[in-house]
């Protein structure tokens, strides 16, 4: 690896930490073998390269996070992103993002109506499935 790739994984872990710490305020860089960012409630794997060893890097993630039992992803910086972390990709298995939209409050499809969601509005008494309903909002 050139020393200009190597520096630039280096910038990108820290571009990555600094952003991560508008939520948490101990987000740091760790150094060596094992996660590359610290004080952080998951294990976050930072990647800056122009190739992408996908199944390579979540088989790393899979073997640290069966060790610890935190959340576990990757952070990719792609070729052209610059130093904006917000618009870096991200990825984790398939079950560990359904288990986090569940804990977000996604387990139930909102384009199906079940009878429970159906109510009657306490200010016009029409049937609404909105609160407040469509009726009394346009009022």
């Amino acid at each position: 690896m050139s020393q200009s790739r190597k520096y630039r994984g280096f910038r990108t872990e820290r571009v990555v930490a600094e952003y991560l710490k508008r939520w948490w305020d101990g987000a740091t860089v760790g150094r060596g073998a094992g996660r590359d960012i610290l004080n952080v409630p998951f294990d976050c794997e930072v990647k800056a390269r122009s190739a992408l060893d996908i199944q390579g890097t979540l088989r790393q993630i899979e073997a640290r996070t069966a060790k610890s039992g935190l959340l576990g992803f990757a952070c990719f910086r792609l070729n052209g992103q610059g130093e904006s972390a917000q618009h870096y990709v991200a990825m984790l298995r398939l079950s560990d993002l359904v288990e986090l939209l569940v804990a977000a409050g996604y387990e139930k499809r909102r384009d199906v109506i079940i009878e429970g969601d159906i109510k009657r509005c306490q200010q016009c008494g029409e049937w609404t499935i909105n609160d407040p309903c469509n009726w009394c909002e346009d009022q």
